[in-house]
């Protein structure tokens, strides 16, 4: 029965420097992505034909994203050294024992393809799956961990705060100041060449490699090296160490282990040794057989004839100048075809950006039609709003106008209420009065119903008086006619005859009786 296959993240072992340079190179801003286009320019450096590569590319991009991810790129990686070494391309072959790829560019040495196998791997299978563990039991977030949860780690090891420090910093790729999986996995590295001075050496490094190779030759190096004030004999066996590979030139590692011996001499005396011992050996050179450098010396250093020796090292560096200069050679004419693939992607890449840019100027001149149509519109809306803020301003006023006139309303009405209320107790009182009066007038209206009735009485009374009264005068001039009479009679003849004195005195008797006799009847 098969094994079974390995998740995908413990068959492609990390921490590779090969790999890693191959990533750097497609992605050297550490963005997470790498772009079709720049996939495929790289992978097409193996030598494998369109379909196989088109197949690595559907294997490495399962989900059709069209870019890959770091891990992506090694799976791609490892399918390209699967091909290459007579496997078929599958999945299932990732976790093969095989040489790594190999690329058609030798204008960098990180492309040059070491000839050591997978013996030189940094970090092997079960140690990625113990650290794995160890990263996942410290709570990443975002696949993610911070400097404060890797510190305590860290701190555990009991190296330096120096070293330690060099350490995040080698490990911490992308520096964005945390580390991912693959990060967390870069073991560290145990060398004679101290972070610090290797750091320095670095910058001295990237100041001389004017051609930009990765490479330092002996015309570059020589004012730096002739600089230090050591004999021209120390000088080529320092050179002669840190060559390892006998290429005529000095990689950035090799470049600083010579530095460290120069200045070692220089500083404190010491004497570069005959042979690297394990620890001087450059980490990127580990894990490789390294030719026997005593050949490089000649034999002249062992006569003890200074000028044959310095003969012997002028040869020596010659044969180094030619070598290099054929290097140079082949190395420009594989950088001016590569330069040509590149100028003819950027004239293709230049197309598309001028299609476009066409593209951009006509949704630049839509959007700028919209800009002017929205100036219009704010204006327009602009105008509006002083409209409405001064329609806004005259309601202000005449609704202030209002409430003045409604206060003074108020307080009119407040004065009319007092004069209504004052005007109806008034309508009361004399509402009461009028009640009272009207009793009165009533009780006086009886009363003079009364007093008429009384006055008609006596009226009738006077009348009645007046008529007996006149009766009474009547009977008065009667009486003073009868009495005139009576006297004439008494006057007159005494020869009357009593008869007529009788007849006389009978009627003035009848006329008294009947006008005192009715006066008092009427009473």
């Amino acid at each position: 029965m098969a094994a079974p296959l390995l998740p995908l993240s413990q068959q492609i072992p990390t921490g590779n420097p090969l790999y890693e340079s191959y990533y750097k190179q497609v992605d050297p801003a550490y963005t997470g992505r790498v772009g079709a286009s720049e996939a495929a320019l790289f992978l097409k450096k193996s030598g494998l034909s369109d379909i196989i590569l088109g197949k690595i590319w559907d294997l490495a991009d399962p989900e059709g994203k069209g870019f890959l991810d770091k891990q992506g790129f090694y799976v791609a990686l490892r399918l390209v050294a699967c091909a290459q070494s007579g496997h078929e391309v599958t999945l299932s072959n990732l976790n093969l024992n095989m040489p790594p790829p190999k690329f058609r560019d030798t204008s960098s040495p990180l492309m040059v393809t070491p000839p050591s196998a997978e013996a030189h791997w940094a970090v092997r299978v079960e140690e990625k799956a113990k650290f794995d563990g160890i990263f996942e039991s410290l709570l990443p977030v975002n696949g993610l961990l911070s400097g404060d949860k890797v510190k305590p780690v860290l701190m555990n090891s009991k190296l330096p705060l120096d070293v330690l420090g060099r350490v995040w910093d080698l490990s911490d790729i992308d520096k964005d100041g945390h580390l991912d999986r693959d990060e967390f996995a870069v073991p560290t590295v145990n060398w004679v060449v101290p972070v610090a001075d290797k750091m320095r050496f670095d910058e001295i490094f990237l100041k001389t490699d004017l051609d930009l190779d990765g490479y330092v030759s002996g015309q570059e190096v020589k004012e730096i090296f002739m600089h230090s004030g050591l004999t021209q004999n120390l000088l080529a066996h320092i050179w002669a160490l840190a060559d390892t590979r006998q290429t005529g030139k000095l990689s950035k590692d090799q470049f600083a282990l010579a530095m460290y011996f120069i200045q070692q001499k220089v500083s404190k005396g010491i004497d570069p040794p005959q042979v690297l011992s394990p620890d001087m050996v450059p980490p990127s050179e580990r894990g490789t057989p390294i030719p026997d450098s005593s050949s490089s010396l000649g034999s002249g250093e062992f006569t003890g004839v200074k000028e044959l020796d310095d003969i012997s090292q002028e040869i020596a560096q010659l044969q180094r100048e030619k070598y290099s200069l054929e290097q140079d050679i082949r190395e420009k004419e594989e950088a001016i075809r590569q330069k040509t693939n590149e100028v003819q992607e950027l004239q293709n890449d230049l197309d598309r950006e001028t299609s476009s840019l066409q593209e951009l100027e006509a949704q630049k001149q839509d959007a700028q039609d919209r800009l002017d149509e929205m100036d219009q519109q704010k204006a327009k809306l602009r105008d509006m709003l002083s409209d409405v803020r001064q329609k806004c301003q005259d309601e202000t006023q005449m609704i202030s106008s209002l409430k003045t006139q409604i206060q003074s309303q108020e307080s009119d009405l407040k004065s009319q209420e007092d004069d209504l209320n004052r005007a109806k107790s008034e309508l009361n009182r004399l509402q009461q009065e009028e009640t009272q009066l009207e009793q009165s007038i009533q009780a006086g209206k009886v009363q003079l119903e009364t007093i008429i009735k009384s006055l008609k009485s006596t009226q009738d009374e006077i009348n009645q008086a007046r008529s007996k009264l006149a009766r009474l005068h009547e009977s008065q001039q009667e009486a003073h006619r009868s009495l005139e009479q009576y006297d004439e009679a008494l006057d007159g003849t005494h020869g009357t005859s009593l008869t007529n004195l009788a007849d006389l005195s009978e009627g003035v008797s009848l006329t008294e009786r009947g006008g005192f006799g009715a006066m008092v009847k009427v009473e």
